[in-house]
């Protein structure tokens, strides 16, 4: 862009020493020496060749007419160079104007329209117009993940290929922009009500497709989409896109890949969230977070076989803050790798002192997020941190759920490689919740399978709930899992299980999340440590 400007000066100072006095002067300099060396030459030619005064005469007539005929060209010739090398200048300005204003009001990348044109022209149909149409928010879900795994360059293919696709589904008076980054937005005229927009915003995915393919590689197509509706939801263009915004994230939060109109009720949701997240920040710095641990234990003796960490929160104004609050927020604004990191660290640290007490033979599952596992530069100070304690890996154990699978199948299999290659096992959590589980027992590189707590604290003993289980059991034990079912909190439940072969589980029947001190007394009584320590 700079570079543009300063060649649009420099030309336009071409054009003024054209027509400045120095240009005019240099051609009535040059005519003037023609002027002078024809008068002194063309005399003493004549008075060579003349014999009297008759001829000499007559032939200062012809010359005076040649000398009118040779201005006349050289005039010409001098001019018309010059009115050449000012329409080369000129030219050559507008067209660097020309680019100029392209640059100003088009994306470089996908050649749309880019910001500062969608901003000029909803202000314009705010200023002339007074009729209503809605601003479409746009943000690809996981965008971020194919920079990280695959680099900025197959990024900027993929918002290309995004690009043409919206490009060729919104038509004239209607117009689409790419705000930055991954954002686009979609301006829809004539607006008339919440459900046309959104068919029309439908019929746009549905025409954009699922997958999207680079080399061999597959990726999931998603996207996010809030809308604001002018007047009713801002009168200006900072407003509507605030609130657009709002929305957009608030669909991201709902499970992505949905579209949400804008509501007050939207708003207040997004304040209280910004509100935990600094909450978040400052409980972060203040080392708020502290780790319980749950038993898990063999169903048919009631040995404790192994500990899940969980996070718990005690904040210092509001005391204690449950994980389903907290963790959607942190996975949201990206507090959660700094939370993963922490909470491995520390479990580590624990094992250690295990390990020192004799206690070796106990697992400790702990919960990575599907951002973390993701993430490549996450996922890399996981490796460091993994790599700096000298443990038997064989007993920690990594729990995922489906939402890690469903990002990027091929990433997250590589990912879980790596960490069984350290001895690492890893179980696939709330299982039955997602739509594809059997595929993902094939497709994983798992250990465990971690029954949801949804079927077995079922309302009644639902009986398809309970035939679920048992196929559930049956499946992973003929695929060679292991079976760990969450949630047992009756002993009716607890036979039930045993009954159909699921060797084990955790549940506040077993015993509940408890803090270090009281889970050292726990193992302790089970035999399973040598010391009761206390920390």
């Amino acid at each position: 862009m700079r570079e543009d400007k300063n060649r649009e000066n420099i030309s336009f100072k071409k054009i003024i020493n054209l027509y400045s006095g120095n240009e005019a002067l240099n051609i009535v300099a040059r005519y003037g020496v023609f002027g002078v060396l024809w008068i002194l030459l063309s005399d003493t030619f004549l008075e060579m060749f003349a014999g009297d005064f008759e001829v000499y005469r007559h032939l200062q007539t012809y010359k005076g007419g040649l000398f009118v005929l040779i201005t006349m060209v050289l005039v010409y010739i001098l001019v018309n160079n010059r009115v050449k090398k000012i329409q080369d200048v000129t030219g050559e300005s507008f067209k660097a104007l020309k680019e100029l204003k392209h640059m100003a009001y088009y994306d470089t990348l996908t050649g749309l329209p880019n910001r500062a044109m969608f901003v000029s022209k909803i202000k314009n149909l705010i200023n002339k117009s007074k009729e209503e149409f809605a601003i479409a928010f746009l943000d690809i879900d996981n965008f971020k993940y194919i920079n990280d795994t695959l680099g900025h360059y197959i990024g900027d293919d993929f918002l290309k290929f995004i690009g043409n696709k919206i490009s060729a589904e919104v038509k004239v008076p209607d117009m689409v922009a790419r705000l930055g980054g991954d954002e686009f937005a979609i301006l829809i005229k004539g607006f008339e009500s919440k459900e046309k927009v959104s068919n029309k915003l439908e019929m746009i995915l549905n025409n954009i497709g699922n997958t999207w393919n680079s080399g061999s590689r597959e990726f999931f197509i998603s996207m996010s989409i809030g809308v604001a509706i002018y007047p009713y939801d801002g009168c200006d263009f900072d407003e509507l896109l605030k609130h657009s915004d709002i929305a957009m994230y608030a669909a991201k939060k709902e499970g992505k890949n949905k579209i949400l109109f804008y509501e007050e009720e939207i708003h207040e949701e997004t304040l209280r969230q910004i509100r935990m997240s600094n909450k978040l920040q400052k409980g972060l710095e203040k080392k708020e977070f502290e780790l319980y641990y749950q038993p898990q234990a063999e169903l048919s003796t009631g040995k404790i076989i192994g500990l899940e960490a969980l996070v718990r929160w005690n904040n210092a104004e509001e005391g204690f803050i449950s994980p389903d609050e907290f963790i959607p927020i942190a996975e949201i604004t990206g507090q959660i790798y700094d939370l993963d990191r922490r909470i491995i660290e520390n479990v580590l640290v624990q094992k250690k002192k295990w390990e020192d007490q004799g206690l070796n033979n106990i697992e400790i599952s702990i919960n990575l997020s599907s951002k973390s596992l993701i993430s490549s530069s996450s996922f890399s100070r996981i490796e460091t941190i993994l790599s700096d304690y000298n443990l038997d890996y064989t007993n920690i154990v990594i729990e995922i759920t489906e939402t890690a699978a469903i990002s990027n199948i091929e990433i997250v299999i590589e990912r879980l490689n790596t960490l069984r290659n350290k001895g690492v096992k890893i179980a696939l959590d709330d299982f039955g919740t997602g739509y594809s589980s059997i595929t993902y027992l094939k497709m994983l590189p798992i250990d465990i399978v971690k029954l949801d707590k949804s079927y077995i604290n079922s309302k009644n003993n639902d009986i398809k709930d309970l035939s679920i289980v048992k196929f559930i059991v049956l499946l992973a034990h003929d695929l060679g899992f292991r079976v760990i079912a969450e949630g047992i909190e009756t002993l009716e439940q607890l036979d039930y299980l045993k009954s159909i072969k699921c060797e084990y589980g955790q549940g506040y029947f077993i015993g509940k999340p408890m803090r270090i001190g009281d889970i050292n007394i726990m193992l302790y009584e089970n035999n399973c440590i040598v010391t009761p320590a206390v920390d």
